[in-house]
């Protein structure tokens, strides 16, 4: 009975370490203008970063644009934010809990886009000012003029962070952090890892188990399950004059298991998002 569990014992430490190995992080900010679709030239990447980065430093505030060739899995209302926190996005002074910035994300193979602002922007970006950020992205990219439409969004930012008098400081938060893995990670990612575990799981799991029956089986004394109580007594050890067996009841004990609410996850981002730190849009715009 002692190997059976440790063999149990074994089994889930197993299991366990397939499925929650840490996946790597899906992004890492390199640059303050990014795009994975290819819709950019090199040049004109290079020249909207040149800008973003100037104004970003002047006003103690990440200006971002970031075009991705999908939404990676996200929902139309959690698209920004999601590539926001991927991205490990926002400017700070040493202490990323601190990071302030905003950002345009826009799918190019949804044809839908959307802004959201984290940090200390998040007071001069309110869901207005982010909804005007939006209308005027939404005629350069209806017209297919997709630098016009990242360029025009960080000039304007810069303008509203000057017309707004933005300071920076390291905002303090009250809400839990945001799990580390969600932060990390995208729905798409986090579906394409489970998937590429399942064979391995299943493959462990069956050896495991036909491990387990075999031990089990070797420990069993008894040959089939008998269905009278005199062939489990011990020879002379109960003398019986009559027997008979009656069942009258039926008992069931329940016993409550106590679960941990707490949210798992492996730590992946260098600091942490919390939601009460963003602001958006009242919606992304499809064009």
């Amino acid at each position: 009975m002692r190997l059976t569990k440790l063999l149990i014992a074994l089994a889930a430490a197993v299991l366990a370490s397939v499925l929650f190995l840490k996946p790597a992080d899906i992004h890492a900010a390199t640059a303050y203008v990014m795009d994975e679709s290819g819709t950019l030239t090199s040049e004109q990447v290079a020249s909207l970063n040149s800008l973003a980065e100037e104004i970003s430093l002047r006003q103690k505030c990440g200006v971002y644009v970031i075009i991705t060739s999908d939404m990676h899995g996200y929902s139309e209302s959690s698209f920004a934010r999601g590539i926001f926190m991927n991205y490990d996005l926002g400017y700070d002074e040493g202490n990323r809990d601190g990071a302030s910035g905003v950002l345009l994300a826009i799918s190019e193979g949804d044809r839908y886009y959307d802004s959201v602002a984290y940090g200390a922007a998040k007071d001069t970006f309110s869901s207005y000012n982010l909804d005007r950020l939006n209308d005027l992205v939404l005629d350069y990219l209806y017209n297919g003029d997709w630098y016009g439409a990242a360029e025009g969004f960080i000039r304007k930012c810069d303008d509203i962070l000057t017309d707004s008098g933005y300071q920076y400081y390291v905002p303090t938060y009250t809400d839990p952090a945001i799990n580390p893995t969600t932060v990390t990670t995208s729905p798409a990612q986090r579906r394409e890892i489970f998937l590429s575990r399942l064979p391995f799981v299943g493959v462990i799991a069956a050896l495991l188990s036909l491990l387990i029956t075999w031990v089990v089986s070797l420990q069993n004394t008894n040959i089939g399950i008998a269905t009278e109580a005199m062939k489990y007594l011990v020879k002379n050890g109960v003398k019986l004059t009559s027997t008979q067996d009656i069942f009258i009841n039926k008992t069931r004990t329940t016993t409550r298991i106590h679960r941990d609410s707490g949210g798992g996850g492996s730590s992946g981002s260098s600091h942490s998002y919390h939601s009460s730190g963003f602001s958006s849009s009242s919606g992304g715009r499809h064009f």
